[in-house]
């Protein structure tokens, strides 16, 4: 049974929720509510100059433990423990300035607050700043600058940073490609859970990129990224169950992984869910659910076989009108309200020290809105350069 899978680890596919096109920013590690007593008190201290308070305040209003967002407040809090020389809030604001988001979107403004931030070594200003560097936000564009930049918060154990290193050595496109070297900066980033490298090596180990194949750890990487939820993880780790490589043969397994995958608007998983309904996962065969789904597939864009249209072509044509009315309008109804997450939407990754990330990505472009290939149509890793390779070792 065909399956669909990620393929090729490149920068762009990988821009779901991580790597080199993720911006981040420091938010209260855990965005529970604020009494209004507490928030007052907390409020009086910002106001008489404390420099604690006035960062306290600002990512309480970030976040919404005020009871809701208000990032017009944040960037004015932002603003003055900023100016106090506070690299977290330089940070934020910075990120704030990119985005629009309480203030006039600034792309300059947001550079010039990272540099602030990252001229004391503040590890996620350095990231931000290669970030801005990488795609010539606020700046002229110069890759080798922002790898040097994402390299150092790397080196001081940033762990977004280090799956943007590894992913620059995998993609050869700014150093010299070095499947090694690549895996070593996903487990050191591995090491401190972060969801994204334990995917990525889960691949890695899947299809021998710069180790040998070795489905058992294939799984135990996706698992460990698909206990956080990310959707990719999930469906790979469903083929795995499905073929029964590295896991037990479980098709049930594999269903509730693909369904779990595509309730995040995952169009990988539409394909695999309509497969399963063909093939009997759940103990039934459901030729019409199974075009429904594949419907969902086709809406989502993802790279279908021709051999899988022509199956699911035949099946649409035994169908009644009725039948296609049904599965269609089943289809609509899904994808409306399951959509893929908004690349303009906070999400949170509580895997940096003493703090949790809300990541953020720019609009799609044309370049990186090729997000997800099948395994059929692998891209062999080509990839980047460094000036210290021994900096992961």
């Amino acid at each position: 049974m065909a399956c669909v899978g990620i393929s090729g680890i490149r920068s762009r596919v990988i821009s779901l929720a991580i790597a080199l096109a993720v911006l981040v920013s420091v938010c209260a590690a855990e965005p529970h509510s604020i009494s209004e007593t507490e928030f007052s008190k907390l409020l009086n201290k910002a106001e008489n100059g404390s420099l604690n308070a006035q960062a306290q305040v600002a990512k309480a209003y970030a976040v919404g433990r005020t009871g809701s967002i208000n990032y017009e407040e944040a960037a004015r809090w932002y603003h003055r423990a900023a100016d106090q020389g506070d690299p977290d809030s330089q940070t934020n604001l910075g990120v704030l300035y990119l985005f629009g988001r309480g203030v006039e979107r600034n792309h300059v403004e947001a550079v010039r607050w990272f540099q602030r931030a990252a001229a004391s070594g503040y590890p996620l200003a350095l990231h931000n700043l290669g970030i801005a560097y990488n795609n010539g936000w606020g700046v002229t564009k110069d890759s080798e600058h922002g790898f040097e930049l994402l390299l150092r918060a790397a080196t001081a154990g940033l762990d977004v940073s280090q799956v943007a290193v590894a992913l620059a050595y995998l993609n050869g496109e700014t150093v010299p490609p070095d499947a090694e070297l690549a895996i070593k900066w996903l487990k050191r980033a591995s090491h401190q859970e972060l969801f994204s490298a334990n995917f990525i090596l889960g691949f890695s180990y899947e299809n021998g990129q710069g180790v040998k194949t070795n489905f058992e750890k294939a799984a135990q990487y996706y698992g460990k990224a698909a206990d956080h939820g990310f959707a990719p993880a999930q469906n790979n780790l469903g083929r795995l169950y499905l073929t029964g490589k590295g896991v037990r043969l479980d098709r049930r397994e594999a269903l509730r992984l693909f369904t779990a995958a595509a309730q995040q608007g995952n169009g990988q998983s539409y394909l695999n869910i309509a497969l399963c309904k063909l093939s009997g996962c759940d103990m039934s065969i459901d030729p019409l659910a199974a075009y429904a789904w594949y419907l969902s597939a086709q809406t989502s864009g993802v790279p279908i076989p021709e051999s899988v249209q022509q199956r699911f072509a035949g099946i649409g044509d035994e169908l009644t009108e009725d039948q296609l009315k049904h599965a269609q309008l089943t289809s609509q109804t899904w994808i409306a309200q399951h959509p893929v997450v908004d690349p303009h939407s906070p999400l949170e990754v509580n895997h940096v020290p003493g703090a949790a990330l809300a990541a953020n990505r720019e609009p799609r472009t044309l370049e990186n809105d090729e997000v997800l290939k099948t395994l059929w149509q692998r891209t062999q890793y080509t990839a980047p350069r460094l000036t210290n390779r021994d900096s992961a070792r």
